[in-house]
């Protein structure tokens, strides 16, 4: 690739949820849940970029785990979060070891409108940069 070569990011809100919908036992979306909200589920939201060199960039996913009890939650966040610890994807998309890995580890949440318990990560997606 040269330098004048037109480079975007790829989607890592996508990769993320390609690798971990077969992996989990509860949906994985994008976004607010369409329609009625699953009793549990994990939900990505791209929340930050950062280029890290002409071929490179890390993406921010935040990903929360919701279930009907804390216990339930914590159970769909301990899966995620180990899954993503391993995440390595053929096209070099992966989760750097160790703390470079993660924004922020898991802590608990509750929804503020449904009460309902949860666990919320943001785990560090790298991934190298596509042509336009």
């Amino acid at each position: 690739m040269s330098a004048r070569t037109n480079l975007t990011l790829g989607s890592a809100e996508a990769a993320v949820l390609d690798y971990l919908s077969p992996l989990v036992d509860v949906p994985v979306l994008r976004g607010a849940p369409a329609g009625e909200r699953p009793e549990a589920f994990v939900r990505l939201m791209l929340t930050g970029t950062r280029r890290t060199s002409l071929v490179q960039a890390d993406a921010q996913v935040t990903v929360e785990c919701w279930a009907p009890t804390h216990a339930a939650a914590y159970e769909v966040c301990r899966q995620v979060y180990g899954l993503l610890g391993a995440m390595d994807l053929d096209d070099g998309t992966h989760v750097p070891p160790g703390e470079d890995g993660w924004a922020a580890g898991p802590y608990a949440s509750v929804d503020p409108d449904t009460g309902t318990p949860g666990y919320v990560m943001t785990v560090v997606v790298r991934q190298p940069v596509e042509e336009l």
